[in-house]
């Protein structure tokens, strides 16, 4: 048999059923002890929190520290390509522009990368045994929000790694993506160190923002000239 109750009639009812429970609650809620809010971080767990980040993007220790204010008159916007001799600053710098775009929009889809290490996965790409193609390795590096491309030229590439660097950048300059590139060549033996796709790659860095080079002494070494480093526009 089934009773079916005028709509007052349930009303009433699921009130009062629900009146108890509604009264243990409160009492429960008068009796607990008011909540704390959280404590805001201090600065140094920030900065412990920022240099995990780092170490995860790949960033080497010895650069964790790397802050905007180690340079002396560095350019506001980062510049697309930081070139310079050996231990000069160029990498230092990179990451500095690399922390404040974290600092200010998130570490996500903001990426250091190594040149040798890109290269080396591209190469391995194109055997057949490598579970990861190299267009999928360029798509994902191209999209990234903020790149940053750690001593660009080093080692010997082959001609599909050379295109697969020009089909990089093109598609960065392309979309307007912010992207950092360090490297001990300048633009001429950039040109001449990519071979047929030299001149093309080096049309797509200059098209996408400001040149920069850094003067100095190697400052891994130690005579190396103290903070801050200089900057010269180019």
């Amino acid at each position: 048999m089934t009773t079916t109750l005028a709509p007052e009639e349930t009303a009433g009812k699921t009130d009062s059923g629900l009146e108890p429970i509604k009264n243990r609650i409160g009492r429960i809620l008068e009796n607990m002890p008011p909540s704390a809010a959280p404590s805001p971080p201090t600065p140094e767990q920030e900065e412990q929190a920022l240099q995990r980040i780092l170490l995860s993007k790949g960033v080497f220790p010895v650069h964790l520290g790397a802050r905007l204010n180690d340079f002396h008159n560095p350019p506001e916007t980062p510049p697309v390509f930081i070139h310079g001799g050996a231990g000069v600053g160029k990498t230092h710098l990179a990451v500095a522009y690399l922390v404040r775009e974290i600092q200010t929009r998130g570490e996500a889809s903001r990426v250091f990368i190594r040149s040798v290490d890109l290269m080396n996965r591209l190469r391995d790409s194109f055997r057949s045994s490598y579970n990861q193609a190299a267009s999928e390795i360029i798509s994902a590096s191209s999209r990234y929000r903020f790149l940053v491309i750690d001593d660009l030229g080093a080692g010997r590439h082959t001609d599909l790694v050379q295109e697969a660097v020009y089909d990089l950048l093109d598609f960065r300059a392309g979309h307007r993506l912010p992207t950092v590139i360090t490297s001990n060549f300048s633009l001429d033996r950039v040109a001449n160190h990519y071979g047929d796709f030299g001149g093309r790659i080096v049309s797509r860095i200059v098209g996408m923002g400001e040149i920069l080079t850094l003067k100095g002494r190697d400052r891994r070494l130690p005579a190396g000239q103290p903070a801050p480093w200089p900057v010269r526009r180019v």
